[in-house]
């Protein structure tokens, strides 16, 4: 059964590489209709929009997930087949937000994803993993919830459609509901706690998440609402949350040793560039760097999975690829981690190099330029930090699997193809909308000048020992701008109240007690409200909390 769906899945992907030849060549799109049930008065049909952005983005999903599937044959020993399907599931949701150009298929999408998730973040069944994909589930909550009242919204304009909305006169409150939810689903502050707590999954689900489903789903939407957002000019917002974003995940990187949260938090900071691309009006660049994004990441995800098996720990300290018999996964993730520092000539480097000259060239603040190639560099180090301390470890722990399967060695040599090569492919036929790009030579020489100095401070405080971080500074970013802490606060806060309304509720709120006075016949019926164990003021707030959980 696996093997058969696998092949349907290749068959599928080959279909997509010619049909995204044809509309790359003629620049076309189109709407496909499917008649889902039709009666005597009404039909219920559901619509498709194939166009270059959907069908591009639909190839890196089922080339990722082909290859993920490959791979779960040798993780996944028992309940293959359970597993399996829930990973198609997965996929099925996204490729319905994907493909989806009116707003009801796309909140079916975006609630499949969510439930899905919510299952294969609890594989394992156990504490920790029960724990996490509760907390992911109430943060996503949130934007669901948003995205729910953006919808009603949007009901006065009498269309779903996206391509509706931008003839309409757009509120405020509309636009803050579906950036809330982008964010939301995207980890940006302050949602972002969920992410590294979403990795108790298993490593495949977290390879598909992070690469081209859960995540990017936030980015896909921004760049569909492009014109929503630019009409009210949100770019300062967004700009304002995805820096904050990176400069978390950046600083939570460089003294994280987890490996899968440190590959988490790698991808927080790759949304956080796709975030600020967007902000500075580069929509096609923001796309074409999330679909490279996508094929090195599911990559570096897959490897770190063998390690972590081989291994058996995820710490980054104990890890080690010595081993000739995984001469493959070394190679794999040297050179995907070379991708994710954007090195010349590699996926990465034809979209993370033109977003760092176009923010150059834009008219922004000096320091806001600074931090950004601050930030770029801080990826160079942690990616440099993972590929030394995995490459000159010495295999500290016993080895329990000696070598690796063909289809896990076929499965990352899969994705490593394109990591290398799908940049340079895919830069002629996408539309980018280039204009000249000039720097002076102060701005092309600082990045070289940041990195000179970088490593001056490293050696120099490696000699005078200049930082000294103390606990509060290690336990602010252990727990992520102590936005872990306040959602743990609130959640417990949460829990409590609905407790307390759920007794409430049990023992009785209202008896109504109508009471009939035959000398006031004529006059109208009064009824007397008699409230037990609880004030009037209670009993209203219970009341409105049960008319919103029944809607």
């Amino acid at each position: 059964m696996i093997k058969n769906t696998i092949l349907f899945m290749w068959s599928i992907v080959i279909l997509m590489t010619l049909s995204n030849l044809v509309v790359f060549k003629k620049s076309a799109s189109m709407m496909v209709e499917w008649k889902l049930l039709s009666t005597k008065s009404s039909d219920m049909n559901m619509f498709f929009l194939l166009d270059e952005k959907s069908l591009t983005f639909m190839l890196i999903v089922l080339m990722v997930t082909t290859s993920i599937l490959m791979y779960s044959q040798f993780y996944m020993n028992k309940k293959k087949m359970m597993f399996s399907k829930m990973l198609v599931t997965f996929m099925l949701f996204m490729l319905m937000l994907v493909l989806s150009p009116n707003m009801v298929s796309l909140v079916m999408g975006w609630e499949g994803l969510g439930m899905t998730s919510f299952i294969l973040i609890m594989y394992y069944q156990n504490k920790k993993s029960m724990m996490s994909s509760m907390y992911t589930m109430m943060m996503n909550r949130v934007g669901d919830i948003t995205l729910f009242m953006s919808m009603m919204i949007l009901m006065n304009s009498n269309s779903w459609m996206f391509m509706s909305t931008q003839y309409l006169n757009h509120s405020l409150m509309w636009i803050s509901l579906i950036l809330t939810s982008m964010f939301s689903k995207s980890a940006q502050i302050p949602f972002s706690s969920w992410l590294t707590e979403a990795m108790a999954a298993p490593t495949p689900v977290s390879a598909l998440v992070h690469s081209s489903t859960l995540v990017t789903a936030g980015v896909y939407l921004m760049i569909r609402f492009k014109s929503s957002i630019m009409s009210l000019n949100m770019e300062q917002v967004v700009m304002t949350v995805s820096m904050m974003t990176l400069t978390m995940a950046s600083m939570n990187s460089l003294s994280e040793m987890d490996m899968k949260k440190l590959v988490a938090l790698s991808t927080l900071s790759q949304i956080s560039i796709m975030f600020i691309s967007i902000s500075v009006n580069l929509y096609s660049l923001a796309f074409f760097h999330m679909i490279m994004h996508a094929t090195f990441k599911a990559l570096i995800f897959l490897c770190s999975s063998t390690f972590i098996s081989v291994t058996n720990t995820q710490d980054l300290r104990k890890i080690s690829s010595t081993s000739l018999s995984l001469i493959t996964t070394k190679i794999s993730f040297n050179t995907a981690s070379m991708t994710l520092c954007a090195l010349p000539f590699l996926a990465s480097f034809y979209s993370k190099e033109v977003i760092m000259e176009m923010i150059m060239i834009k008219d922004l603040s000096k320091l806001l330029g600074l931090l950004f190639t601050m930030m770029m560099m801080v990826t160079t180090i942690y990616s440099l930090k993972m590929m030394m301390i995995i490459n000159l470890n010495k295999m500290a722990s016993v080895m329990k699997v000696t070598s690796e399967t063909g289809k896990q060695k076929l499965s990352k040599l899969f994705l490593l193809v394109p990591s290398v090569v799908l940049g340079n492919k895919m830069l002629w036929s996408m539309d980018l909308n280039w204009n000249i790009n000039y720097l002076s030579i102060e701005e092309k020489m600082t990045p070289t000048i940041l990195i000179v100095t970088m490593i001056i401070m490293i050696e120099a405080d490696k000699k005078l020992k200049i930082i000294k971080p103390n606990n509060e500074f290690n336990q602010m970013i252990s727990y992520m701008w102590f936005m872990k802490n306040l959602n743990i606060m609130s959640k417990m806060k949460f829990l409590n109240q609905a407790i307390n309304l759920n007794m409430t509720a049990e023992k009785g709120i209202l008896v109504n007690q109508a009471k009939t006075i035959g000398m006031f016949m004529h006059k109208s019926t009064s009824f007397m409200l008699k409230v037990t164990q609880i004030n009037l003021k209670t009993m209203m707030l219970i009341m409105i909390s049960l008319m919103i959980a029944l809607i």
